[in-house]
Parts: C-alpha cells; structure tokens; sequence
C-alpha cells in the first residue's frame, strides 16, 4: 500500500488536527493550540504535494520523501507554492512563520519571549483554502468522500457517541466545526454527510 493509498486517512487526521486547534484556541489554551495547528497545516500542505506529484507527474510522494521538510511550514508553503502555483494570500506566510515558531517553543529549552496570535478567523480561513484545494484534486471515485468532513474518521461518531457526547458537556465534531467560523461557507463540505 502507497502513501497515496491513504490520502484520505491524511486528510481527516489533518481535520481532526485543525478541529482540536481551533478548540484550544477558542478556550485560550494558545501553548498547546498553536502547535496542533502547525501539525494540521503540515499534513495538509504534505497531502498537497503527494496530490500534486501524482496528478502533474505521476509521481508517488511517500512520507519519508517528505521528510526533508521536517516540521518547517516555510519551506512546505514555498514548495507548494512552487509546485503547484496555486496563489497564497500574503497573510499565509507570516502566519506560518509564527505558528513554526510556537511549535518549536513547546519545548523548555526554547523557552523565551516570542510573538503568538490567537488569530482564529486566519486559522479557519487558511485551512478552509488548503483543504479545498486538496479536496478538489481528489480521483473522482474519492472526491465526494474527501468532501466530508474528518473522512472516515467522522464515521466514529455515531448518533450514540454524539449523545454520549453531549451528555458529558460536549459538542459533536460538526458543531465544533461550525461555531463562530466566518469560514465555515468557503468549506467545501458535503453539508448532509454529518
């Protein structure tokens, strides 16, 4: 089985990723929150370029051939950008270089005084843009399951789990999701899968 052959677990992990930074940051807990959206962007912008490699190349990407990269959200985003040419608003960049920074300080050693923003609306809209244009390059037996938010993973939560869930104080995934998003329109979601 190729890397590719598990695009859509990639996918919904990295949902599942911005889900629980978005959670985090709305809650204020910006030290854990940062850092999950870092991985959320990393995986996405990685599903990107397998994405891209396969549909301009015919090329399969595997993890380890990524893994130059490291967690460096800079150089992912020039990569992407290089490959694929897909225009990024100016905002990205910088929003990157301070979410690579954060993550790196979830370590004592690096403790010392930097510049984090609890920008939820550019965490939203930013995701929004790199899932679509994942979602979009999609083989067309897959697209309508990449449409749906947390892939297979959104499977897990049954009606049951759901209630379970809200029992304990909870909300579903999909109503994490869609609290106080300004983004939620631009998602290419299939709304009635949830």
């Amino acid at each position: 089985m190729t890397s590719l052959d598990k695009r859509l677990a990639y996918l919904g992990i990295a949902d599942f990723d911005y889900l629980s930074a978005r959670v985090l940051l709305r809650d204020g807990l910006i030290f854990t929150g940062l850092p999950k959206a870092a991985e959320a962007f990393e995986k996405i912008i990685k599903l990107n370029l397998m994405l891209e490699a396969k549909i301009s190349r015919n090329e399969e990407l595997a993890p380890e051939d990524l893994k130059p990269f490291g967690h460096d959200l800079i150089a992912l985003l020039d990569e992407f950008m290089k490959r694929t040419g897909a225009p990024v608003p100016s905002g990205v960049t910088p929003y990157f270089a301070m979410l690579k920074d954060a993550a790196a300080h979830r370590y004592p050693e690096r403790w010392k005084i930097y510049k984090a923003e609890m920008d939820i609306d550019q965490l939203d809209d930013t995701y929004a843009n790199f899932r679509n244009i994942a979602s979009s390059n999609f083989p067309a037996e897959e697209h309508e399951r990449a449409r749906s938010f947390g892939t297979f993973i959104g499977d897990a939560y049954t009606a049951t789990m759901i209630e379970r869930i809200k029992e304990l104080g909870g909300r579903s995934p999909w109503d994490l999701l869609a609290y106080r998003n300004a983004s939620l329109d631009k998602f290419d979601l299939n709304r009635a899968g949830r």
